[in-house]
């Protein structure tokens, strides 16, 4: 997805989206055609609730999630039942978003909104100033994605043909279900291949003032504090480039070894461990740096986005850790 595209996703959201503050006690959970929903007062039709906020209210109400599950699975009116009277007993004021006509959040009244295009306007400004160009872009039902790069920071590793752009991975959710996060991520021009250093993460979580906030100085805070981490960030790129510059030189003796154990230690699959392998082989360099970029390279063969992302995440990890720690998996 490019940024036009997601620009016009997220403008086609936004007469659809709805909110509501309300306490659990005016809340019910009802059954329609085997299908539960949720009716929340001057709400009508009653709205359906999307799988991850599902997640959200048994979290909420303490029900066990696989329980939860099966009750909604294989008997609704049990469900609905057990929702309904610990919404009735817990008694406390949520935070509900909507889109059309699902619940797609249950949150904490402190729940502060910054929905995906207020971030995305507020950065776009930002970008503007370091040359920054939109590289990639992910939406889904509870998370936005966007990859940058800046063609103003640019230098090279192992030698000047090995040329390195940096970049930033922007991270928001309008659901609750991650917190906005701003982490730098460096584009390997070679294999073509990004990198996030999460070590450098800044992070807003999104709790604050509610819905209503507290006035306007509150909101303005947050958006100038998420400027100020794109310009830190960009700012840090010297210090991202020499780190790299260190991982190459730690030497590694069996690169077999560590790629066994590094897919061991993130839970990665059969699959990926093969497509790790084969990036190492076309690119053969016994070190931290060699490694990293093979598990980079091998994310470009992941079928899903967020498949992709991880692997360049891992990439990122593993050249955060100490050396003696990397070496421990040469073994």
């Amino acid at each position: 997805m490019d940024l036009i595209e997601l620009l016009r996703a997220l403008e086609n959201q936004l007469p659809l989206k709805w909110d509501r503050k309300v306490n659990t006690s005016a809340i019910v959970m009802r059954v329609e055609e085997d299908q539960v929903k949720l009716d929340i007062p001057g709400l009508e039709p009653l709205p359906a609730i999307t799988r991850p906020c599902h997640l959200q209210i048994a979290e909420r109400l303490d029900i066990p999630a696989k329980y939860y599950s099966r009750m909604e699975a294989e008997a609704p009116y049990l469900l609905a039942s057990n929702v309904n009277t610990w919404l009735t007993r817990q008694e406390k004021d949520v935070f509900i978003r909507g889109l059309g006509n699902t619940v797609r959040a249950f949150l904490s009244d402190r729940y502060r909104v910054i929905d995906h295009l207020d971030f995305l306007y507020c950065s776009l400004n930002e970008f503007q100033a370091h040359r920054a160009e939109i590289d990639d872009c992910f939406l889904s039902d509870t998370e936005m994605y966007v990859k940058v790069r800046s063609h103003q920071l640019k230098d090279f590793i192992r030698h000047r043909d090995d040329l390195i752009i940096g970049g930033l991975l922007l991270t928001n959710s309008e659901t609750g279900h991650k917190a906005l996060r701003v982490e730098p991520r460096i584009f390997r021009v070679q294999c073509t291949n990004g990198m996030v250093i999460e070590k450098l993460t800044t992070r807003q979580v999104h709790l604050g003032n509610g819905n209503g906030g507290n006035g306007e100085l509150d909101d303005d805070m947050v958006y100038l504090a998420i400027r100020r981490s794109i310009r830190e960030l960009f700012g840090r790129f010297g210090e991202i480039v020499q780190s790299l510059r260190d991982s190459t030189e730690i030497r590694i003796g069996n690169p077999q070894a560590v790629i066994n154990n590094l897919v061991k230690h993130y839970g990665l699959s059969e699959a990926q461990k093969e497509n790790i392998l084969m990036a190492f082989g076309s690119e053969p360099e016994p070190d931290a740096y060699g490694i990293a970029n093979a598990v980079t390279k091998a994310a470009q063969k992941e079928e899903s986005w967020e498949g992709s992302l991880e692997l360049e995440k891992i990439g990122g990890r593993l050249l955060a850790l100490p050396a003696q720690e990397f070496k421990a998996f040469d073994g």
